[in-house]
């Protein structure tokens, strides 16, 4: 079931406002994402707990936003080839045995890395990374160990995220609606592997119906060496860039 996420801040009982921050940086990367409460409990909405979890409810959710050209891709190859969109690391490194126990990461697909703080009072969490290079989201910053655990900085306002070297990640740039963000440029996060390449797929539509056999389909590979996003060429120079493009 490719479309999922319970609700976030939780359906009954009251919940703190910490946990409540943590929840909605963790929702923002449910593929179903929606903040959601039962009837008589407190609000747990970002603007509720006096709008102090407004700024950091909002940095998560443009994160996504921005990474919804991801998102949607690894959708589509869903309903095409099945398969998973928000995955266990032992399905994407079967062979690390290190994998089969974690259930406090997950992936998008196999170039997103999400390691969330699920304890209340904390500002660091522990996460594993598997023998590839992975890339902070944020700043491009190469995490140095593989196949090994690292302590990551997580304060109130902040859940790591780390592309995975060598799979190409679309973007673009966020708005207020979906409506709106697609009208947006488009963009590309470009990490390189040890073998310095990297490769991916962009699958874009009218968005406007429920059918993959209706309306215009495009289907974007980017392969090694010089990718092409019209109108730039962009040639590999770096173990790590962004790229927007109109």
């Amino acid at each position: 079931m490719p479309f999922v996420g319970p609700d976030i801040c939780g359906h009954i009982f009251d919940s703190t406002k910490e946990m409540c921050q943590r929840w909605v940086e963790l929702g923002a990367f449910y593929p179903f994402s929606r903040s959601h409460n039962g009837k008589g409990w407190l609000p747990q909405d970002p603007a509720a707990f006096d709008g102090q979890i407004i700024e950091s409810s909002r940095a998560a959710l443009n994160v996504r936003y921005t990474l919804l050209p991801y998102l949607y891709t690894l959708l589509a190859d869903h309903v095409v080839n099945g398969g998973t969109v928000f995955r266990a690391l032992w399905f994407e490194f079967p062979q690390d045995p290190a994998t089969h126990g974690i259930d406090r990461q997950f992936m998008w697909g196999s170039g997103l890395l999400v390691t969330p703080v699920l304890d209340e009072g904390m500002t660091s969490v522990t996460g594993y990374f598997p023998d590839a290079r992975f890339y902070s989201y944020y700043d491009g910053a190469e995490v140095s160990t593989k196949k090994g655990s690292v302590t990551l900085d997580a304060p109130l306002e902040f859940i790591p995220v780390h592309v995975r070297g060598g799979v190409i990640i679309p973007t673009q740039n966020p708005a207020v609606n979906t409506e709106l963000s697609r009208q947006n440029p488009l963009g590309l996060i470009v990490p390189l592997d040890e073998n310095s390449s990297a490769s991916g797929t962009l699958y874009y539509d009218a968005g406007d119906n429920l059918s993959m056999d209706n309306g215009y389909i495009i289907i974007i590979l980017f392969l090694n060496g010089f990718f092409y996003c019209s109108p730039k060429l962009i040639k590999r120079n770096r173990s790590y860039y962004r790229s927007s493009a109109n």
